[in-house]
């Protein structure tokens, strides 16, 4: 079992799991016709990742505010294909922070900043004093912020993912994965990326060259190289210079937000099954379904 004897500071990509959960478990509604699958599927994933992580203590879940933030001030576009939150959804939210309060889980969203950015921020903070990390996410935008103590649970296929696991699949390191999305783009946030750029150029790109200022540095240099169609590429690069650094900025993940707790405010006293049980009660929730 990874990280049984070591502890682990482990992070959640709330908003993730909270639209996960919602369309995983949206005809879950209880005897008021409420509906409360998305409460339902972030507790089952908080219980399944302490069940294989028994020995972590410190846990804490990250959610993105309402709030937009400097993307989409930097680019109006950013995100803009996402359609907005179902209301069925946006009605369990006050619940579900309420029932994470009472078990002692700890929760965080700051007003205009993304999860992405906290979760990068505390990650960093945390391996700054001397514990490793264990993010809990499918999200491939985590992937840039590997290192040696901060690894990735993938929830999906039950994997942890390091920064070695990164370079034997991709042949990059998992920093390279901003230059890697500035680069082929990503439809899910709508980065707009380079035209006629995918995965197998860029890698083939950053594997020579490393990062995306480099590859700008020897842009005469790809016309030459072994590549298909390699002087379309150099001119798809050239025409779409701006385009690629904005891109750049959209996906890389801000390490640097001013977090005002630690480790230590996360640490999570065991759960009263009693408030639990009360919660599920007050809420009408099921418990044949639940966990």
């Amino acid at each position: 079992m990874y990280y049984a004897q070591k502890k682990p500071v482990i992070i959640i990509d709330g908003t993730l799991y909270l639209y996960r959960s919602y369309f995983t478990y949206q005809y879950f509604k209880n005897d008021q016709e409420n509906p409360y699958g998305a409460i339902y599927g972030i507790l089952k994933t908080i219980k399944n990742i302490l069940s294989k992580y028994y020995n972590s203590k410190k846990i804490i879940v990250m959610f993105d505010s309402s709030k937009k933030t400097f993307r989409n001030q930097i680019f109006n576009e950013y995100k803009k294909n996402r359609p907005k939150m179902p209301n069925e959804l946006y009605i369990q939210i006050k619940p579900l922070f309420h029932i994470l309060k009472e078990i002692g889980i700890k929760t965080l969203s700051i007003p205009g900043v993304e999860a992405d950015d906290i979760i990068g921020s505390f990650a960093h903070k945390v391996e700054k004093s001397g514990e490793q990390v264990l993010i809990i996410s499918n999200d491939k935008d985590m992937i840039q912020l590997l290192t040696k103590n901060i690894s990735i649970f993938n929830t999906s296929n039950n994997t942890i993912i390091t920064p070695k696991k990164i370079q034997e699949k991709y042949g990059i390191y998992p920093k390279e994965f901003i230059d890697l999305l500035a680069l082929m783009g990503d439809k899910s946030d709508n980065i707009p990326g380079i035209p006629k750029i995918g995965i197998k150029t860029a890698l083939f790109l950053l594997q020579k060259f490393s990062n995306i200022q480099n590859i700008y540095n020897n842009l005469e240099k790809i016309k030459f190289l072994s590549l298909r169609n390699a002087n379309n590429v150099s001119n798809q690069l050239k025409i779409y210079k701006d385009t690629a650094f904005l891109s750049y900025k959209l996906a890389q993940i801000n390490i640097n937000v001013p977090i005002c707790i630690n480790s230590d405010d996360i640490i999570l006293k065991k759960i009263s099954l009693y408030k639990l049980s009360n919660m599920i009660k007050e809420y009408n929730i099921t418990q044949k379904k639940y966990l």
